[in-house]
């Protein structure tokens, strides 16, 4: 079989672990979509907005302007906009299968998943040669937990482009909420094997290995209420690729610029970062997974997989002493916690601690957001504490 790995979108959803425990079997329901785009891509959609609005005035029965329009739209995070447009169009292009397709992936997008799984089969009825529509009808039916329909969707995109190891996630993730853990985790092992965009597959294979160590029972429950099985291609993901075709040579990833910060030669072993949590809380926002990620992979990188860490959390000075400092042990162990969850780091190795307001970044601005972090230091070896 050809090997194919395109490049992974962002992921659907980030686990709020803070307060999870791995005991729980509470019924809860499977990921669901975002909106949300890094700002640097929302800045480079601009150009393209504005080029199909003008392109609408130019050639208003031209089909490929309002879709290039809704796409650009959907995937700068303005999907209310690109819905829109879409409406709009509807009685003049409303028949047309290209259409249907991007009116299929906004329902989704909306949360009215009956609805974009419905435009996604019509789409679908006459036969495409596009294996991302597929994909996304894959997403689709994992929203509304029909995951045999899922996962024949995922088997006709894979059939179309073999060996995508973005769709192979997925297709991965679906046979794990049904309850196939161990198909799921052979999924990701095939996967891995084509050596490109890894992290998130790593993830969600000690994830899978996580739960299907936890119980029989609980175990597809345990998954669904983590929120970290992530759907890696995503429906922004599988969009923006091209044709199926295959990738250059594999190339070693470089270390981690954390890892250079924390190594053992580094005269001074620690590093602030910015970890975003919800407001006045210590629940995970989706903008942590990024930064959250490089700290897990520099972390268990080369020799640093031997020493310990402080993770000490910081607030600003808004607030009473003592609510900061109860604030900021409570970040400051959510980040364990999402370490050691979505990483496999032993917690005896994180040394959670809150400094509340104590150790101001800006004393001349106790109150700036720059104070509000979340600092890691490379403490002794493993085995050699005092």
């Amino acid at each position: 079989m050809s090997k194919h790995a395109p490049a992974f979108g962002k992921p659907l959803l980030i686990a709020a672990v803070c307060g999870l425990a791995l005991s729980a079997c509470v019924t809860a329901p499977p990921p669901a979509p975002t909106t949300s785009a890094p700002a640097e891509e929302v800045a480079a959609y601009g150009e393209a907005i504005q080029h199909y609005r003008q392109m609408i005035v130019d050639k208003p029965n031209e089909i490929e302007a309002v879709l290039g329009l809704a796409r650009n739209l959907r995937w700068a995070g303005r999907v209310g906009e690109a819905a829109n447009v879409l409406t709009q169009a509807q009685p003049q292009f409303g028949a047309d299968q290209r259409f249907l397709a991007e009116l299929g992936k906004v329902r989704l997008i909306q949360g009215q998943s009956e609805q974009g799984v419905a435009l996604l089969h019509q789409a679908t009825e006459n036969g495409t040669d596009d294996w991302r529509l597929y994909s996304a009808l894959g997403i689709g039916n994992d929203y509304l937990e029909r995951y045999d329909d899922a996962q024949a969707a995922y088997q006709k995109a894979l059939d179309m482009c073999p060996d995508d190891s973005a769709v192979m996630n997925n297709l991965g993730v679906s046979q794990a909420l049904s309850g196939r853990l161990n198909a799921a985790i052979f999924t990701l092992e095939d996967a891995l094997e084509y050596g490109r965009h890894t992290k998130k597959i790593r993830r969600n294979l000690r994830l899978f290995e996580d739960a299907r160590d936890l119980c029989a029972d609980c175990s597809t429950d345990y998954l669904k209420q983590t929120g970290g099985v992530i759907l890696a291609a995503g429906l922004m993901g599988t969009d923006r690729e091209g044709p199926c075709s295959p990738q250059p040579e594999y190339t070693p990833p470089v270390a981690p610029v954390m890892a250079e910060k924390l190594a053992p030669e580094a005269p001074a072993p620690s590093i602030n970062i910015k970890v975003f949590f919800e407001f006045d809380s210590a629940i995970l926002k989706p903008e942590a997974q990024d930064v959250l990620d490089n700290l897990g992979e520099a972390l268990t990188y080369g020799e640093l997989n031997n020493y310990r860490f402080q993770i000490a959390g910081h607030t600003d000075a808004v607030g009473t002493d003592a609510y900061n400092q109860t604030l900021s042990e409570q970040r400051a162990k959510a980040v364990l916690d999402y370490l050691v969850m979505m990483f496999g780091i032993d917690a005896a190795r994180l040394e959670p601690i809150g400094f509340g307001e104590s150790q101001l970044l800006h004393p001349d601005d106790p109150e700036g957001d720059a104070n509000r972090r979340v600092q890691v230091t490379r403490l002794e070896r493993v085995g050699e504490e005092s």
